[in-house]
Order: C-alpha cells, then sequence, then structure tokens
C-alpha cells in the first residue's frame, strides 16, 4: 500500500513536493524518479506489506529497461499470475506483487486488466510508444486524482492535496461540483471540488499519448439478477467466494488483524479469518472494536461475543474524547469537503490499530452486496404501494406524511415512513434518489442562489441501470456511487492517514458478480442481507446472525447539542457561508428548524462545517 504521484511535465521539485504530501500513505519508503531524456517522472511512498525488502522499491523499471510502474495496492491473486510468468520463462528478482504486475502489463499491456484481482490504483510508463497508462480497480477502493496541464501534459495522485501542489492545474471551485456535495455529502466521480481535477472512475483505464488523453471503462457492475437456484444452493456457491477472498487479503509479510463491529457483515470476516488461521496453524486471528460511552452506539458487548466464538486475540478501543473536534484535520486528509462524520470513527480506530497491525480486514460493502438497507426493501414496497387509489396516495396519505414529527434524537422509524411516503409517489429513479440524497434539489437552489435546476447524480445512474428491478436498480447506483463515493472514500483516506492498510472481502468481484446474477427475490427473500445472513449462521451463534442491524456511526446529535454546539455557532455565519459559495438565509432557516427539534438536521449541519472547514483552509 503506498502513495503515488506523477506527471509528463514534470520538475524534480514539484515530485519531490508530490512526495512529501503523501508521505503518510508510505512511511516505510520512498522513490522518486525522473527520464533523463524528457520531463515524464513518478513519485512513491511505501508502505511495505509484502516482500519488505529492497527489491520491492519503487517507481519499478522492468528489467528490459522501457517500462516503469509506479503502483498502489495488493494484486491478492499474485502468486498464481507468478507461477504462469515463470512457466513463460520470466525470472523475478523480488518476492513482491508489484513486479508481477509489472511483467503482466509488458506481456498483455491493458488486457492484463482483466486478470487481476484486487484494490490498485498504478501508473506505467512506456518510454517506446511514449505512452502513460493508468488505472484503477474495479469497485474503487484505491483513489486516483489527475489534471490537465498546460500544453497537453497530464498528472496524477493518490490524493488531490499532492496534485494540487503541481504547476499549472486550476484549482478554482466548481459549482456543480458544490451542488453535488450537498446532494450527497461528498462530490462524486469524476469531478473533484477544484474545476481542473478530476477523479478516475472505478473500473476504468487512462491512456495518455502525444498530448492526448483516453478513457475508457474495463468493469462495471451489473446486477441483473435471474438466477434462482434454491437458498441453499446460492450459499453453496457463494461460501467458496468468501472463503477465497477472505484467504487472498490475509497474506501479508506483516502483522494483520480485523475490524470487528459486532455485525453481521465483519462478523462473517472474523468468523472465516478465524478459519483460515486454524487450518493454517496460525496464531489467532487479531479484532479491534472501538467502544463509546453512549450505550446507543456501543456494540462492544456483540463484538465480545463474536470475539468469543471465534477465539481471537480482542482488543477493545475507547472512542477517543473531544474526536468531534477533529474536522479540520478529517477534511484536510480528502482535500475537498467531506461530510460522513463516520470518518473521524475510522480515523481513530486506525491510528488505534495501527500500534498492533499494519493490515486489518473489514466488512465494508456488505450492505451493498447483499442487499441490506432498509432502502432496499422501501423501493421493492413503493411498487405495491403505487397500486393504491391515487386519491388515497397523493391526497390524503402524502400531504399527511409532511406532519410526521421527527426530532432531532434521530428516531428513523418516523423519518423513514415520512420519506417513503412523500417520494413513493414518485417514479422510481426520482424516489431513489428522493431518499438519499441530502439536500434536496429545491434547497440546493436556494443555497447556491440558481434559478436553473441542478443535477441530480443518483437518478441519473438509476435511470442508466441495465436492469428495471428497483432492487436490481438501487443496488447498481450504490455500487456505482455511494460505495465508491463514500464509503471507500472515507475508509481509504482515513486507514492511510494512519498508514494502515485496509483490505475488503466482501467486495470482491468475483463475489459482487456472483451475487449480482442471482433474482432480486432471492436477495432479499427474508429481509435484508438474507443470504450473507444464511452464509453466517453456519459460522456463527444464532444470537449474532439474528441481531438488529446497527451502523457504525457516531453520536452526532449528542455532540451538535453538546461540545459541537459552540462550533456550530462560531463558524456557521454569514460570512463562513457567502466564502463557502452559498446564501446564508436558507442555512438560517435550516438550523432554526435543527434547534426546535422539528427536524433532525444533523448530517446537513455536519456538512456546512465540513464544507466552511475545507473554505478555511484554502
Amino acid at each position: 500500500m503506498c502513495g503515488i504521484a506523477g506527471s509528463t511535465a514534470s520538475q524534480r521539485d514539484v515530485l519531490e513536493t508530490m512526495r512529501r504530501r503523501l508521505a503518510h500513505r508510505g512511511p516505510d519508503d520512498e522513490g522518486l524518479w525522473q527520464e533523463e531524456e524528457g520531463r515524464v517522472g513518478f513519485a512513491h511512498t511505501r508502505l511495505a506489506v509484502i516482500d519488505l525488502s529492497g527489491a520491492a522499491a519503487q517507481p519499478m523499471v522492468s528489467d528490459c529497461g522501457r517500462y516503469r510502474l509506479v503502483y498502489n495496492g495488493e494484486i491478492y491473486n499474485y502468486r498464481e499470475l507468478r507461477a504462469e510468468l515463470e512457466a513463460d520463462g520470466q525470472i523475478f528478482r523480488s518476492q513482491s506483487d508489484t513486479e508481477v504486475l509489472l511483467c503482466l502489463l509488458r506481456r498483455d499491456g491493458a488486457e492484463a486488466l482483466q486478470r487481476l484481482v484486487g484494490m490498485f490504483a498504478f501508473a506505467l510508463w512506456d518510454r517506446q510508444a511514449r505512452q502513460l497508462l493508468v488505472a484503477r480497480d474495479r469497485l474503487g477502493i484505491k483513489p486516483l486524482v489527475y489534471a490537465p496541464l498546460p500544453g497537453g501534459g497530464l498528472a496524477f495522485a493518490s490524493e488531490i492535496h499532492a496534485l494540487a501542489a503541481h504547476p499549472g492545474i486550476d484549482l478554482d471551485r466548481d459549482t456543480e461540483a458544490l451542488s453535488q456535495y450537498l446532494a450527497c455529502l461528498y462530490v462524486p466521480a469524476p469531478r473533484t471540488i477544484h474545476r481542473g481535477i478530476r477523479k478516475l472512475e472505478p473500473g476504468h483505464l487512462l491512456v495518455w499519448r502525444d498530448g492526448k488523453t483516453e478513457i475508457s471503462s474495463y468493469w462495471r457492475p451489473q446486477v441483473m439478477g435471474g438466477r434462482a437456484p434454491t437458498a441453499d444452493q446460492a450459499v453453496e456457491e457463494l461460501l467458496p467466494l468468501l472463503r477465497r477472498a477472505v484467504a487472498g487479503r490475509m497474506v501479508a509479510d506483516v502483522p494483520v488483524g480485523c475490524f470487528l463491529s459486532g455485525g453481521i457483515d465483519s462478523s462473517v470476516v472474523a468468523a472465516l479469518m478465524a478459519e483460515e488461521a486454524r487450518r493454517h496453524g496460525a496464531q489467532p486471528v487479531r479484532t479491534f472494536t472501538m467502544t463509546f460511552d453512549e450505550a446507543a452506539y456501543d456494540e462492544s458487548a456483540q463484538a465480545r461475543r463474536v470475539a468469543r466464538h471465534v477465539e481471537s486475540t480482542h482488543t477493545e478501543l475507547p472512542a477517543s474524547p473531544r474526536l468531534a473536534g477533529r474536522l479540520d484535520d478529517t477534511v484536510g486528509s480528502f482535500g475537498e469537503p467531506f461530510g460522513n462524520p463516520t470518518a473521524l470513527l475510522v480515523d481513530d480506530l486506525s491510528r488505534k490499530a495501527r500500534e498492533h497491525v499494519t493490515v486489518a480486514l473489514a466488512g465494508d460493502g456488505g450492505d451493498e452486496v447483499f442487499a441490506g438497507y432498509p432502502r432496499y426493501q422501501g423501493g421493492v414496497l413503493a411498487r405495491r404501494f403505487r397500486r393504491l387509489p391515487e386519491w388515497l396516495r397523493s391526497g390524503i396519505l402524502e400531504p399527511a406524511a409532511r406532519f410526521i414529527p421527527e426530532s432531532s434524537a434521530g428516531r428513523h422509524s418516523w423519518r423513514r415512513a415520512r420519506e417513503f411516503l412523500t417520494a413513493a409517489n414518485l417514479d422510481d429513479a426520482e424516489m431513489y434518489a428522493a431518499w438519499v440524497e441530502y439536500f434536496d434539489p429545491q434547497e440546493r437552489r436556494a443555497l447556491l442562489g440558481i434559478d436553473a435546476p441542478p443535477a441530480r447524480p443518483v437518478s441519473d445512474l438509476y435511470g442508466r441501470a441495465p436492469s428495471r428491478d428497483p432492487l436490481d436498480a438501487m443496488q447498481q447506483t450504490d455500487l456505482l456511487s455511494f460505495l465508491p463515493g463514500n464509503l471507500l472514500a472515507y475508509g481509504d483516506a482515513m486507514s492511510m492517514r494512519n498508514s494502515l492498510e485496509l483490505r475488503l472481502p466482501l467486495i470482491d468481484h468475483r463475489l459482487v458478480e456472483a451475487v449480482g446474477h442471482l433474482a432480486p427475490a432471492l436477495r432479499l427473500q427474508g429481509g435484508m442481507k438474507f443470504l450473507l445472513k444464511r452464509i453466517a449462521a453456519r459460522l456463527l451463534p444464532a444470537n449474532v446472525v439474528r441481531r438488529p442491524k446497527r451502523g457504525f456511526n457516531p453520536p452526532l446529535g449528542v455532540w451538535l447539542k453538546g461540545e459541537l454546539a459552540p462550533l456550530v455557532d462560531a463558524r456557521l455565519t454569514p460570512a463562513a457561508m457567502a466564502a463557502a459559495g452559498l446564501d446564508w438565509r436558507p442555512v438560517k432557516d435550516l438550523l432554526d428548524e435543527h434547534r426546535r427539534g422539528r427536524r433532525d438536521h444533523s448530517l446537513k449541519v455536519w456538512a456546512l462545517l465540513a464544507l466552511g472547514a475545507w473554505q478555511a483552509a484554502q
């Protein structure tokens, strides 16, 4: 795991600055290369995980001298690929997956991407063809941003902050990106908050040559369920894929652990890790759980129960006091506004776990792959709801829903009922956008002072889904938006901020494909995560499997009423919001409504604080 950067029009001092800004991603080693006869250059910072020797250092050059590679990630099937390449006569100088990737790219070019199992972002320079090849993994676990340069050049980096050090990049605020941030609480790819910087989308390939850039997709999730085996047959098919995904992600030359919340996702991962460790006669798995003083958010008892069952070496890590005060540091790690406060928890957990391990497996992505969100049930229910008479739906239920009370304590059942009834009459795409977007189009128009309807990133993605089945389309949309733009973004930024490698077996692309081909009725047959729970029943106690879903979220409502209240008053001011590009009046109305307890606007308030923190740092 590493930090990478590079440019086709580089100066050595610029490359060095970009490298310094990525030091947290790779504290074990650093490298810099610049082509003697040109201005192409790469920078690298290394977190040594596989082959800790200097033979695995980067940027890495091919034995023929034609190719130079800079790479961030892990290729989990590198041993199989290495054996294949050795059978073709390739001689290796290291034990690293980096060298395997370099040799495979030299042999197969871009076609090598179809062979890779893992998480990665890399750049390959072909000196003979004068061509730069840049790629990002299928699900978007590893980040990659790029920018066009004056004169036709191109620069790239793992993080916005590093790329922004390169001269010639337009760093002005992108108003459309700001609008999309307000909708999603993150800036969806391919935009960033800067007009001149773009995110390479998951599963995409960029080729630069002679001043021209071409971008294409080499993989895309296809949730189009058609296969309908029995539930037991589906479990028999999926469990080996899960076992293989977990086993591959346990390979490392450094200590490996597991983030264990007590929920079904991380519990399954921990159980399979323990199973794999026993199979190889290895030491017990290390598990880590964050604990909270607020009982409603604390899952330590459930995690402890799982840890006892899998016989892990378990460590409880209390959430740091005054965690909410780390807003500025957190936003700084993204290089743009980011409004999900769960990032604070992952930052704290990563920092403390790093004292014990260098790699941690986690259960991220289980909701998107195995249909674990309540909104998925709502999307299916909406089609039945629309069969009710129009006079009942639009004349009585929808208007009445607007009066459903909701307190700032965040009673989710009331909120979900209101959101369902007020949006279920819309077409599927608009309905789903209304459920998952935060500031709606009317609010965004008021905040931004614009008349034209703002973009709807979620509904646009939903409308392009290959299947018209609501569950298919919802999961497809989330795999392309919420998962990479939100969950994976903060997972990478916060873990790498603390030089910890995070591995996610539940979004192994082979597993994603297998589940996506199963019939929607099977995926949601017995409620949320039906198939994962059937798998879990073979691995875990029944009381763990039956436990109600609880997300890994901070007590934001408590913070906003307590230690964050002075911060809200100090930072959400007319001047601060004007500097961030927002009109003060709708912000004031939102704060008044939240403080009176009429609506729980906690996440919106946090998103405005994050935006203000980013703007103040510019």
